[in-house]
């Protein structure tokens, strides 16, 4: 899908891509974005979450748990600004 999405933009560099947060909680996306913070050692964010703890607390449990908030939010029509980061 990245793929795709990236030639689509570059073949046309003034095309909008307005529905992408369909695409965000899709359970492969996550998942692969799992297996990129974990082969980079992802640091902790704000809430000081380290990857040994998500590892504790269970990855299919954490990403389950986000994909049913993304896919509440979105339905809700729910949009999320992103906050400041350090």
């Amino acid at each position: 899908m990245q793929h795709v999405l990236y030639r689509s933009a570059k073949a046309d560099p003034g095309r909008r891509f307005h529905a992408l947060g369909d695409k965000i909680h899709r359970r492969d996306v996550l998942r692969r974005a799992w297996a990129m913070v974990r082969a980079n050692n992802g640091a902790p964010g704000i809430d000081r979450t380290t990857l040994t703890q998500v590892e504790e607390y269970g990855i299919d449990r954490l990403l389950g748990e986000l994909y049913q908030v993304l896919v509440d939010e979105h339905l809700q029509g729910i949009v999320r600004r992103p906050r400041p980061v350090r």
